[in-house]
Parts: C-alpha cells; structure tokens; sequence
C-alpha cells in the first residue's frame, strides 16, 4: 500500500479534492524547475546544457529543501547553479511565480485524479492499518494509552491531560460505568472519567448494628478446631511463604508486560520529499534539441538520474534549524508567552516548556537576557553561551546566532508596534481598512529581510484600497516602517 504522508491529494467534507501539505510541496518543486529552465532558455542556452542544469537544480532542491516555504530561502544558491545574479532570479520568480504554479497545480490536480480514478482497491495487511488508512485517524502526538480501571484512555504523562473514548465505546463505558440510582446519586455522569470514579470508590463501609448484651469472643484454639477439625492430624505443619521457585513471579509478569507495551509503540515519519515522488523525464533525453511547452516535460514527469547522488554530509541540525527559524516563528513564541503571562499560569507555563524543543527553550532563556540588556543591565554573553552548550547540544556558534536573530526579530516587532500606533491616529473608516488587513500587513513584514519581497505584499494590499488618502496614508506608514528596519536589521 502506498505511503499515505505521500498523497498528492485528499478529500475534504464536501467531497472536493485539495492538495495535502506534500502536494502542496510537489507543486512548488515543479514549478521552480519550469521557471529555470523558462530563465535559462531566455538566455539562448543550448537545449542539452539546460537539461544539465535543470537536473543539478533538482538533485540540490531533493537533498536540500523539505518544506515550501524554505524554497526562498535557496535563492543565492539557485543562482549559483543558473549562473546568473541572485536579483535576476528573484525578479524572474516574482513575474512568472504565479502563473506557473496554477497552471501545475491544474496538471497535477488532474493527473491524481486519473490516478485515483484507476486505481486498484488497496489492499491491507491487517483490520488495523485498513482503519488507519480509511478513517485517517492518527495517534496523538505525546500522548500514550493508559489503564484508569476498567477503562483504557489517552493520557499525556507531562500534563496529564486524558482523552475519552468516542462514540459508541463512549457509550458501552458509560453503561458498564453508570451510577447506581438512589437518593445519593440522582444523575448519569458527565464525564466516562466522573463514571469511573465512582466505580472505583471504595464500597461504603457497613456498620453492624451494636447489640445491647455483649456477645462473648471465643478463644483462637476454639475457633481452629472448629474449623480444621477434619485435617488435624497432630503432625508438624510446614509453612512456605511465597509462590514455588519454578513459577513465575509476578514482578516478571509485569516487567513482561510493560516491555511488550514499550515495543508496541510507534512512530510517525516527519514530511520530506521523496525523491521517486518527481519522476523521470524519458521525453528530454530523447529529444533534447527541440523546444517544449512550459512544464509538460518536468510534470508527470520524470526525472532520469544517471548516477545515485552522493551521500548527504553529517550537517549541525541546530545549525539547520536555526537558517530555517523565521520572524513568524519567534513571534508565535513571543505570544504564547504573553498569554501565560497575562493568565498568571505559571503551572501551565512550566508544562509548555518541558513540552518544547531545546532550541526553542534556548530562544525563551535568551530572548530574556536580550530584554535584560536592552535595560542597560549587564549580560556575559561568553558565560552564559559556554553554560548553555554544556547543559544542551547547542553549540556557541549556534547560541549567538540565536541572540543575533532575537535582536533582529525584536526590531520587526517594534516597528509593527510602532505602526498600529500611527493606525489608530486615522479616521475610523481607516482604522476599519486597518483591521482588515493587518493579518496581510504582518504576514508581508514576517519575510524580512527579504524587503523586494516585502515591497510586493505591500504594493498588493495598496492595489486594494481605492480611497486616495487612505492608500497615502498606507503608503507613508508603510515607507517608514521598511526605513527604520533596514536601518537597525543587521544581516
């Protein structure tokens, strides 16, 4: 059976087809390829040298890129394999970007289609993955099965958080579970773990109505030979404490048994791509000297590789983490500290910072200490660096390209800051449009320091404001803000 987190596309509620994350990412993968080879065939590249390229362009993107949104982030090298300015590129993808990913999206969307249509019925190795795969449901990330009594639930060991089961094992618990009905207790349960509460209450203790004439005790010997009077024999007993030495202890039997649970958990492959996934193009090789319609040859679509690319080097994934950490990401985190801050949570918080990865904590602890010397309070960055990196896999390199990052990102947030102010001087029909599109206005200052990629957002939401005044208004706010970040944002 194919892999599911390589589905191109799914079915949503209303029985319509849409891209999943992975298609989504096929898609762009293509269209960055037509758009190349477009750059290079415009430069009267012979067609053969541009098959070259176009290969060297999809080994880099295979080995290199995962997610879409990491593609401009590759611009300096996609120039470098094209041999053309870094500006160049980017100019070119920003004209014909668009344009060519709708009409390979359309492609693809069709060609799954086809796919889905033909397909044979899957087959399944066991009752289990046929739900997995029909139902699309998942285990919880973080969370394990755990007995509560009777019942079995999900329940997250950090915060201890259970989830119930659904319907109609919800309702078989809650009628194995019902309350007993009485004066004491009048109503179902409102919950299956109210439910088991109760049936696991210890049974209320029955006292024994006191007798006015005391009952006389009988001695212990009497009570023995009354009891065991058919097999006193007048021998010496041998008492054993304990089961024999050739059965199994109980400690075995549970260590058995939780070893089993142990193995019975699984894991979830993160979303990368899929080198078989792109295809081979038998129509380039063959053909190479003659001119083909945009992506007709990179869609459907195959890729011929002469020989196996070379094994990936051994990189710092914190390294590769912290390239990839963007402005949105830092203030994502910025606002989930806000908002414990603002509840007074201090449980809560503590519980999402164990929850969190090392290098997101390592942002939290040093965002702090970038706060602390904005102050004008003294910080030993080398100290502190050296503390950090014995404590963690965080190198010192790693570190101070964190704080870099916070300082920049910090100027992003306070020129957004600075701009709602000057929003709320305008009239109320401006403060209106503010509304409106503020999620557009963060969204286009989240690609700094990208700023031609800024400086087309922008000019995007302008081109839909048809009030003058309003549009200049915009338009003076929006040249200040870009202004005062590229005179603090340091590259």
């Amino acid at each position: 059976m194919a892999d599911s987190s390589k589905k191109v596309l799914e079915k949503k509620g209303q029985g319509e087809y849409e891209f999943t994350a992975y298609g989504e990412f096929l898609s762009y993968f293509h269209a960055h390829i037509d758009i190349f080879k477009r750059l290079l065939k415009s430069k009267k590249m012979d067609p053969t040298r541009v098959e070259e390229v176009a290969k060297q362009i999809k080994s880099y993107m295979t080995g290199n890129i995962k997610k879409t949104d990491q593609f401009f982030e590759h611009l300096p090298q996609f120039a470098t394999i094209l041999g053309v300015s870094k500006e160049e590129v980017s100019s070119y993808l920003n004209s014909n970007f668009i344009e060519v990913l709708t009409k390979v999206q359309e492609k693809l969307k069709t060609q799954e289609l086809e796919k889905l249509t033909n397909a044979p019925a899957p087959s399944f190795s066991s009752i289990t993955e046929e739900i997995v795969e029909r139902l699309q449901v998942t285990h919880p990330k973080d969370y394990v099965f755990a007995q509560k009594g009777i019942l079995m639930v999900l329940e997250n060991p950090i915060t201890g958080e259970i989830i119930e089961p659904q319907g109609l094992m919800a309702a078989s618990a809650k009628a194995a579970l019902a309350m007993p009905q009485g004066t004491d207790s009048e109503k179902e349960p409102v919950s299956l773990t109210e439910a088991l509460a109760v049936a696991n209450a210890p049974p209320t203790p029955v006292t024994k109505k006191q007798s006015l004439i005391p009952e006389k005790d009988k001695s212990i010997l009497q009570e023995i030979t009354e009891t065991f009077s058919d097999i006193l024999t007048g021998e010496k007993l041998e008492i054993k404490i304990g089961p024999e030495v050739t059965e199994p202890s109980l400690a075995d039997t549970s260590s058995n048994t939780n070893s089993t649970k142990v193995n019975e958990e699984y894991e979830i492959e993160d979303l990368e791509f899929d080198d078989s996934d792109s295809g081979q193009s038998n129509s380039n090789t063959s053909n190479g000297a003659e001119e083909h319609d945009d992506f007709s040859d990179d869609l459907g679509i195959e890729y011929e590789e002469e020989e196996p690319p070379p094994p990936p080097k051994q990189i710092d994934l914190n390294l590769v983490r912290l390239g990839n950490f963007s402005v949105k990401e830092f203030m994502d985190l910025v606002q989930t500290i806000t908002t414990y801050q603002t509840k007074g949570d201090q449980v809560g918080y503590q519980n999402w910072l164990r929850s969190i990865s090392e290098f997101d904590k390592a942002v939290v602890s040093l965002r702090t200490q970038v706060l602390k010397e904005q102050k004008n309070e003294a910080v030993d960055w080398k100290a502190l660096f050296q503390m950090m990196s014995s404590k963690s896999e965080l190198k010192p390199e790693v570190l101070q390209g964190i704080v870099k990052k916070i300082k920049n990102f910090q100027i992003v947030k306070l020129t957004l800051d600075r701009m709602i102010q000057e929003f709320k001087k305008g009239s109320p029909e401006f403060m209106q449009m503010v509304k409106m599109a503020w999620p557009h206005i963060q969204k286009s200052f989240y690609e700094v320091p990208n700023y031609q990629q800024v400086q087309t957002l922008l000019r995007g939401i302008l081109s839909r404001v048809n009030d003058e005044s309003h549009k200049k208004d915009f338009s003076k706010i929006f040249t200040m803000a870009l202004n005062f970040i590229q005179s603090k944002y340091q590259v």
